[in-house]
């Protein structure tokens, strides 16, 4: 099963993103820079998730995991990042149904990414 990415979306625009459940993708330009996936079914989605990312990854505070290692991998450099999204707006939002999903899609993209390349994305630990 293939998932459906969006088309990439500037680091700057990052205010437009949706508030609704999904997957992000987070890359520096080409997806083969992928550096980091993750999810979110939070109640106000995907634009929330990467606002905590952008704050832990440029100032090394809590909130966010992925966001604190970019902090220590790559300086809080927000430069050039882009960020692709999967949303689950074809699924049953009841969370018995959207939460298996989300996590899914989740593993799925991460497993599609270390079987291409060999490795994790830089900032995800598992």
């Amino acid at each position: 099963m293939d998932l459906l990415i969006t088309e990439p979306i500037p680091w700057e625009d990052r205010t437009s993103l949706p508030e609704r459940a999904g997957i992000y993708l987070i890359s520096r330009g080409e997806i083969a820079n992928l550096i980091y996936i993750g999810r979110t079914w939070g109640r106000k989605g995907i634009k929330n998730r990467i606002r905590t990312f952008h704050r832990s990854a440029t100032t090394g505070k809590k909130g966010h995991a992925g966001g604190l290692t970019f902090h220590s991998k790559l300086c809080g450099d927000t430069e050039g990042l882009i960020i692709r999204t999967h949303l689950a707006d074809d699924i049953d939002p009841n969370p018995e149904i959207l939460h298996p999903y989300i996590s899914y899609a989740e593993r799925k993209l991460i497993w599609d990414f270390v079987r291409d390349h060999g490795r994790l994305p830089l900032c995800n630990s598992e």
